[in-house]
């Protein structure tokens, strides 16, 4: 009698140890920035790029310097040095004929979102989540990033020239009708 009602007793203790084991085991942090603001941040730069006129700089040795406010500073500055490369631009580092400053000015993400519903909440007393109910709901991301380029002589150091400001922006917007009916619409997947 004893060794059974201690086995129960047991059994018992193990099954709350593995629940209370499942329920506490650390969730993995996902990685900043998520991979949305991620793709968001490299198409908008890809098609600021894209809008640069580089005819002049394609026929001469160029050094550049790339200036960036914030963000992943290392990333950007070697995406832009070789995007310039792939697209023609002969980059050295001793004796160029000129001197490009690229500024990234702007390279970043904005998230907005409606909800037409019950946002999700906290019961007060019983302390239960409520989950959100949607009967429409959109969820608006933006990338926009902005570069400049400002060309000097490179023995001299004297303003050459500077072509106009470069703005590229990438969209990424989710939809959600009556609960369980979403779409997605985006550019994100579209390469420049």
């Amino acid at each position: 009698m004893i060794s059974t009602e201690l086995a129960r007793h047991a059994a018992a203790a193990v099954a709350c140890l593995v629940l209370a084991g499942c329920s506490l085991s650390p969730v993995p942090k996902p990685t900043e920035p998520s991979g949305v603001t991620q793709q968001l941040m490299m198409r908008s730069l890809e098609r600021a790029l894209a809008k640069l006129d580089l005819e002049a700089l394609q026929s001469r040795a160029v050094s550049v310097e790339v200036f960036h406010h914030g963000g992943p500073e290392a990333l950007v500055k070697e995406f832009i040095v070789a995007w310039l490369r792939a697209h023609g631009v002969r980059t050295v580092s001793t004796s160029p004929d000129l001197k490009v400053k690229a500024f990234s000015g702007v390279l970043g993400t904005d998230t907005d979102y409606t909800l037409f519903g019950i946002p999700a909440f906290q019961a007060p007393v019983v302390n239960v989540p409520v989950p959100e109910i949607a009967f429409f709901k959109t969820q608006r991301n933006r990338g926009v990033a902005e570069v400049r380029l400002y060309e000097f002589d490179g023995q001299t150091d004297a303003f050459v020239h500077a072509p106009p400001l470069a703005t590229g922006r990438a969209k990424l917007d989710k939809y959600t009708i009556l609960i369980f009916f979403g779409y997605t619409s985006t550019d994100v997947d579209e390469h420049d």
